[in-house]
């Protein structure tokens, strides 16, 4: 049957040729779509978790606003403890995340400090990665890095002191004169006219709080753990007024922003399949018309109305698997070239606003989904001739030989 079912296919061969094309077509532009936004949506993670959050942060856990705690940790002993004997960690360090002035000469300027371990830093964010002159801290220990945006406007350069002030543990305004020693470019406005990086010491030091941070941040070696971890790490918490937070928690606007990503996708999903299935059918009904007659002849000569169904099936089956072979080559070869020489798009420029985000992304393939997408395009065009298929099984071979 397969043997006639696929001579069949091909009696009307540019009638076929067009819909295997579209499903083809429709396949790998599903295919694109779902690699594009995936590798987006990874990206967007990594360069989140990769330049500020972490995977996992622990908190006070009265702190209100967990991107800017307002609490400090008093003592992190234990929680460090429970971080160097869990091997799914890659890498954690304190810090002190809090709002100050930075003033010289020129100017004054609010800005977010951010007080870091630098070698231990340099294991969990990739802002030593975007230095655009001098030094990343390490090397004095009251060393001062920020943005070359920021540092235009406040008319400082490098090898120059700026005074750092911040509100200390007493509620006094503590300040303390910083040496510029590097500038980071990362081509977020945020980032760049925002931020400032100082050694932790130095800025305990100026708070009047020795040892104490106010977030613990984690990189894990896998990012799919975070949960997880963020669960075993509770438990392991749980006696002291601490809370774990997972990056999902932290950047939640991500997941918002992935969730319609999601439904936008769907809904082309959608639109592609309704497209490959009246394709199919209006294929099947034409070619149900013109064999009216052949239908009614093999009727006649025995042959069932099951054995034609199956026959009528078997062609869409063929039709459908040629398809959707065609879409996976052309799909696969699309991402394929994608994924080595990168696809520049507009959102980039947009989210690399609020943080580095390259405007550049590499396409990555997500086989399960499109194996999905592989086994619904097929299943439509299976599925779309069962209406002219149920009409040919009820033919009558007497009708159906008078047919013009």
């Amino acid at each position: 049957m397969l043997r006639l079912a696929w001579r069949n296919v091909w009696r009307n061969r540019r009638r076929s040729l067009i819909n295997v094309a579209s499903m083809g077509f429709g396949l790998a532009a599903i295919m694109f779509g779902q690699s594009m936004l995936r590798s987006l949506q990874v990206q967007l993670i990594e360069k989140s978790t990769g330049s500020i959050t972490g995977h996992l942060q622990i908190q006070d856990q009265d702190v209100d606003i967990v991107k800017m705690p307002d609490r400090f940790i008093a003592d992190s002993r234990p929680v460090a403890a429970a971080l160097e004997g869990d091997p799914r960690v890659l890498a954690h360090a304190g810090r002190i995340h809090l709002t100050g002035l930075v003033s010289t000469p020129a100017t004054s300027v609010g800005a977010l400090v951010c007080a870091v371990e630098p070698e231990k830093e340099r294991l969990i964010t990739d802002i030593h990665a975007y230095m655009a002159a001098g030094d990343y801290l390490g090397h004095t220990s009251k060393g001062l890095v920020m943005g070359s945006a920021l540092a235009k406007r406040l008319d400082l350069r490098i090898g120059e002191k700026a005074v750092l002030m911040a509100q200390a543990a007493d509620g006094s305004m503590g300040a303390e004169a910083f040496r510029l020693v590097g500038l980071f470019k990362t081509g977020s406005e945020s980032f760049d006219t925002q931020i400032v990086y100082v050694p932790l010491p130095a800025f305990q030091e100026l708070l009047s709080r020795p040892g104490q941070v106010n977030n613990y941040v984690v990189k894990l070696k896998d990012i799919e753990q975070s949960d997880e971890v963020q669960k075993d790490l509770s438990k392991a918490l749980r006696q002291y007024p601490l809370r774990v937070l997972s990056w999902k928690q932290i950047d939640h606007e991500i997941l918002g922003v992935k969730a319609f990503q999601d439904a936008i996708l769907f809904i082309v999903l959608l639109v592609v399949f309704a497209i490959v299935a009246l394709g199919i059918l209006n294929t099947q009904l034409m070619s149900l018309f013109e064999r009216v007659r052949e239908f009614g002849l093999l009727m006649a000569m025995g042959a069932r109305p099951s054995w034609v169904m199956r026959l009528l099936v078997a062609e869409s089956a063929l039709l459908g698997a040629v398809g959707a072979l065609f879409g996976l080559c052309i799909g696969s070869a699309l991402i394929g070239h994608f994924g080595r020489a990168g696809l520049r798009l507009p959102v980039g420029e947009a989210l690399s606003y609020f943080l580095p985000f390259p405007s550049v992304i590499f396409l990555r393939p997500s086989w399960a989904a499109h194996a999905f997408a592989c086994a619904a395009v097929f299943l439509t065009s299976v599925l779309a001739a069962l209406p002219p298929t149920l009409r040919a099984g009820r033919l009558k071979p007497a009708e159906a030989l008078r047919h013009v």
